[in-house]
């Protein structure tokens, strides 16, 4: 025995866009593009901002140290 499917009609209804709408559509599509961009570059700006901080950090470590260092060899 064969399956039967019922298949839904649906109805396309086409909406003339007033100049208003298409300018806000334009907008709309233009800054979704602009933020995906954006948001590629700050993906790739991420890992090189994290790099200097934490070279940043590691300098100021080993600054603290040599001065830790040196006030230990200056009290004996």
């Amino acid at each position: 025995m064969a399956n039967k499917e019922t298949v839904k009609k649906e109805k396309v209804v086409e909406i003339e866009l007033t100049p208003e709408q298409k300018s806000f559509q334009a907008h709309i599509q233009s800054l979704t593009n602009k933020i995906s961009q954006h948001q590629f570059e700050i993906d790739e700006l991420m890992p090189s901002l994290n790099a200097y901080k934490q070279a940043l950090t590691e300098s100021m470590k080993s600054e603290v140290d040599d001065i830790s260092e040196e006030k230990k060899n200056d009290n004996n």
